[in-house]
Parts: structure tokens; C-alpha cells; sequence
């Protein structure tokens, strides 16, 4: 294909896709980033604030702001599928760049990424911005390795795995004597210094949190294998994928890491994913979702795939076979994740009636679900408490720091205050503003968290939703937090 044919296919599926977004309802994760983007800090806990500032920018455009900044996802999707085009066109030639982004435009987890709120696709832009720049300078326009080192800063605030990809490249320019001149070792530094600053906000944040956001265990729980998770998580990189496509990427994986050995071509391209790779099999075998790494290393395999296509006459029928393959996988993901979208607004509509029983009093009721999804997806709905320190629903009190509403304010928070609330117990030097009030729980079941903070708690209402699952509200009287 043509530049101007691939400009125009893209086009296409980007039409398509904003098609799909207006047609759709907002999933818990889009919910979630948009309570982000209203309370913004440093980092947050499952990774770094790109995204959330992302969403508050794009919402001040409309006066819906999750709605207006959905539409940008697709238009990232089509940069992201121009800049695949420009890498494979600068590290082989246009028909290898062609085949290169129909692959990455035929794949389900790129499809449902280019159509969600999330940092997966911002990431991936930047990432492929500085990776073709960083080819440019390799090639001999060494002022672009400073344009490469703020592309990766960037790609980094949306997500901490992009950080792999200028640490391959770095490791294999020292590694090679041409670019160990002055010239190439100062633009080097710079791609490493741009992306330590990047860096600087998240960690001082997740350093006064003891660094239990992004640990997730101790040192010896890092090596520890769980192959029943392994498996769990290998099949969700193959639906990711598609299992022919899956198949097909690891395969071309493991020539591009033979061939690195003899050509060049392939040698950069295992430098820019290569990291990436290693850390997805790494938690794979731990059992930890590693999607948006997988996604961050997929497209140099797929130019590397589309490159040794062109070694076999029957190659581009194969090709075509298996693009079709991912073509249905992302028709029938799109469809499930439709479904899915759908049942939140029946839900929040069944919860926002039930919320008519509260019983009224001198203090207003609040709202609790049983995870951070539910309660973010109620949140959205609900509309209550927008631009609030709090958020408008919160999860179970608990004494683990399991995610950011473990971090925002709770229910189950004092306040610091001179008055004694109970003269037996006067080291409390503080209030807690919910004591008294009365309280809605979602949940599929009730966590003894509830059951022991309130006087009275009994089930309202069930609400089944279209595909089986039932939820049950329980109604909670007379909040006095949880005993000692």
C-alpha cells in the first residue's frame, strides 16, 4: 500500500471506531480515570498520572468531560498506526510498513485499547514516536536522540513499562562501537536524563507510601511462580492477540532474537523490545497481567513478522488467514465488551432507586460497593460528590492499601478535632463525620467490614443483571465504625 492508502485505511477505522465509542456506555475504567483527573496527584495507585491529566485536559473542551475525551482514544489509535508505518518504512520499506500496521489494527487487545480510557494507547504513541526518531538518530541525525528522550519521558508518565523500551535501545547502542562517540554518548544521556526527571514525581509519591503500590510483595515473593496464574495469564495474551496471531508473534520473536545475531535490522528491533518481552514473560510466569507490555513490544515482532513474510510465496495468504482470524477475534471482543458496558447504567439506575430508602434524618446517607470498579462505575452515574476530595462511592473500610481509595478519603476516616467524643477514650483526638449515618452496600455479598461497622444491616433489594450475575444492596443503619 501506498502512504496515502494506508493514511486513508487508518481514517476508516478510526471513523469506525469513534462510531463505536458514541454508541457505548462508560466502563468502570474510564469512570475510574475520570475520579483521576478530578483529584490529581503525582502518581496514583496502579501507575502514573499521564492519563488522568490527559482526561482532565481533553474535558475542558465539553461540558461532558469522560464523554468528550473518549473520542480521543480512536484518534490515538490512528497516530499510533502512522507512527508503526513510519518505523517499519525507516527500518525496512513501505510494503513491510503496510503489512505491519494491518496487522496491528486486526489484533483484539488493540482494538479494545483504541476505543477505552486508558494509558495503553497514549503510551504506545509515545513509545512509537521515540522509537522512530531514536532510528533516525542511529542512522546518523543524532539531534533527534534528544527528541526520542522526550518522547519516552512522556511515554513513561503513562506508563511505567515504557521505561524498557529506552533501556534496550541505550544497552544496545554502548554495546555497539560505532555509537560510542561523544555525539551519540551526549544524546544518550540525554534520553536517560529526560527520562530519571520524568520519573521524579512518581517515585517521591510512591516513596511516602513505603513503595506498596508498585512492590506488590517482598523480595522473596519476587520469585515465586504461580503456574495456575501463568497459564490464566498466557491465555489472556492469546485472546489478547488472537491464538493464530499469538502463535505467530512468539514465533517471530524467538527468529528475530536468531537473526539479531547476523543482520542489523533485526538487532534494533530487539532492542526495542526486548525488555519488554523478558518483563512480560516474567510476570506471566508470576501470574501479574502484563497486557500493556506485551502491547508496548508487539509492533517491531510484527514488522520483524511482516519483513520474513516476503521470504515464502505463500506467506501473504497465510498472512491474510490470520489477520482475518484477529479481524473476528476483535468483531466478537468488541461485542462482549458492548455487552458488558451495558448492564452498568441498568445497575447504577436499579442502585439510584434503591437509594430512595434510606430512611431521612439530620445527616445525609452514603453510598459503598464491594470493589473499585463498582464503586467508580456508581460514582459516574450517580454524579454525587464530583470534584470532591472524596469520592462519591467508597469501597470497605480495610486495614490493606489494595488500591487508590485506600489512599483518597474514607468513611472510615477521623478528622482531627479538639472535641472528646467518648470521655473514656480521650487518646482519639478526632471525629469521624459518618458516625450516625445511614448507608447503602452493593455487593455480591456482605464483607464482615460491614456487617461489624453499623447497627443494623439488612438486605433491600436484589438486582440481576442480563448476564446472570446478581448483586444484592443492603440497607446499613446507624454507622459507629468498626470495634477495636
Amino acid at each position: 500500500m501506498k502512504p496515502r492508502t494506508v493514511f486513508v485505511f487508518l481514517l476508516a477505522v478510526a471513523v469506525l471506531r469513534c462510531g463505536w465509542v458514541a454508541m457505548q456506555a462508560i466502563a468502570p475504567q474510564e469512570a475510574y480515570y475520570l475520579m483521576c483527573s478530578e483529584r490529581l496527584a503525582p502518581a496514583f495507585f496502579d501507575g502514573p498520572p499521564g492519563t488522568a491529566v490527559l482526561v482532565g485536559a481533553l474535558g475542558r473542551v465539553g461540558s461532558a468531560p469522560l464523554e468528550t475525551a473518549r473520542f480521543a482514544w480512536p484518534v490515538l489509535a490512528l497516530v499510533a498506526g502512522l507512527l508503526a508505518w513510519a518505523l517499519a518504512r525507516a527500518v525496512y520499506d513501505e510494503p513491510v510498513a503496510a503489512w505491519a500496521v494491518v496487522w496491528l489494527n486486526a489484533l483484539p487487545g488493540f482494538n479494545l485499547e483504541a476505543v477505552t480510557v486508558g494509558p495503553a494507547m497514549p503510551a504506545l504513541v509515545l513509545v512509537l514516536a521515540g522509537s522512530w526518531m531514536a532510528r533516525i538518530a542511529w542512522n546518523g541525525r543524532r539531534i533527534f536522540w534528544g527528541a526520542a528522550g522526550a518522547c519516552f519521558a512522556l511515554a513513561v508518565v503513562f506508563r511505567y513499562e515504557a521505561l524498557l523500551v529506552p533501556v534496550g535501545i541505550l544497552a544496545a547502542a554502548l554495546a555497539s562501537p560505532r555509537h560510542r562517540t561523544p555525539r551519540d554518548l551526549a544524546g544518550l544521556a540525554t534520553i536517560g536524563f529526560l527520562v530519571a526527571i520524568a520519573l521524579v514525581g512518581p517515585a517521591v509519591w510512591n516513596a511516602s507510601l513505603e513503595w506498596i503500590p508498585v512492590a506488590g510483595g517482598t523480595l522473596r515473593t519476587a520469585w515465586s511462580l504461580r503456574p495456575s496464574g501463568c497459564a490464566r495469564q498466557l491465555w489472556a495474551f492469546l485472546s489478547a492477540f488472537s491464538l493464530p496471531a499469538g502463535l505467530v508473534v512468539l514465533a517471530g520473536l524467538a527468529a528475530m532474537v536468531r537473526d539479531s545475531r547476523l543482520h542489523g535490522r533485526p538487532r534494533f528491533l530487539l532492542a526495542l523490545c526486548g525488555p519488554a518481552w523478558l518483563w512480560w514473560l516474567y510476570c506471566t510466569l508470576r501470574g501479574e497481567d502484563a497486557g500493556t507490555t506485551a502491547l508496548l513490544g508487539a509492533v517491531p515482532v510484527l514488522i520483524s513478522v511482516a519483513a520474513s513474510c516476503r521470504q515464502w510465496v505463500w506467506a501473504p495468504a497465510a498472512a491474510s488467514a490470520v489477520i482475518a482470524i484477529a479481524l473476528a477475534s476483535s468483531g466478537a471482543a468488541l461485542w462482549c465488551t458492548s455487552q458488558e458496558r451495558a448492564q452498568w447504567p441498568v445497575l447504577a439506575r436499579e442502585f439510584q432507586s434503591a437509594a430512595g430508602e434510606i430512611p431521612a434524618g439530620d445527616k445525609e446517607g452514603f453510598f459503598i460497593a464491594e470493589d473499585p470498579d463498582l464503586a467508580a462505575v456508581l460514582g459516574y452515574y450517580l454524579g454525587h460528590g464530583r470534584n470532591a476530595a472524596s469520592p462519591p462511592v467508597f469501597v470497605p473500610e480495610s486495614p490493606d492499601l489494595a488500591s487508590q481509595f485506600g489512599i483518597w478519603p474514607s468513611y472510615a476516616d477521623f478528622i482531627e478535632s479538639a472535641q472528646v467524643v467518648d470521655e473514656f477514650f480521650t487518646e482519639q483526638k478526632g471525629v469521624n463525620p459518618f458516625v450516625g449515618r445511614s448507608a447503602l452496600f452493593i455487593g455480591t455479598e456482605l464483607p464482615q467490614t460491614i456487617d461489624g461497622a453499623f447497627a443494623s444491616v439488612a438486605p433491600l433489594r436484589r438486582i440481576r443483571l442480563p448476564d446472570g450475575r446478581e448483586f444484592t444492596v443492603f440497607l446499613c443503619l446507624d454507622y459507629q465504625t468498626l470495634p477495636l
